[in-house]
């Protein structure tokens, strides 16, 4: 049955997709979270100035407004992310479990076919052993 081997393969390309699709988008948390851990770095040294510098407290108050409001956007981008890698993997096991459906259904198909083969060789070896006892009797 040729068609479940093409389907096997077809299985494995759409696994692949997925898997790289994936890492896309774990690449993407990682990019994000990176710029979250950036922006609270610069925040932190942004308060060691203004509280060595009297001129730069002044900046400090609208620097810090924009960063918040930043860190809140890439925190809300990075929530999102999350949600598509866990949706991401959930399709990537959903495909890799049916994958193996499928091996699972051809390897029983070849075993079967392989046991039917073996059950065929030993009538004809019974029946020839039959025949030739026959002849020596």
């Amino acid at each position: 049955m040729k068609s479940l081997s093409t389907l096997i393969k077809l299985q494995k390309t759409h696994v692949d997709e997925q898997r790289q699709h994936l890492a896309r988008l774990q690449e993407r948390l990682d990019y994000i979270e990176g710029k979250i851990a950036e922006v609270e770095i610069r925040k932190a040294r942004e308060q060691a100035v203004a509280e060595r510098d009297a001129e730069s407290t002044q900046t400090y108050g609208a620097y810090l407004y924009a960063a918040v409001a930043m860190g809140r956007a890439l925190e809300k981008e990075r929530q999102i992310s999350a949600l598509a890698v866990k949706a991401a993997h959930d399709r990537l096991s959903e495909l890799f479990e049916e994958q193996k459906r499928y091996e699972v259904a051809e390897q029983q198909r070849l075993d079967a076919e392989m046991h039917e083969e073996r059950r065929r060789e030993t009538i004809e070896l019974d029946e020839i052993g039959g025949v030739m006892h026959e002849r020596q009797k």
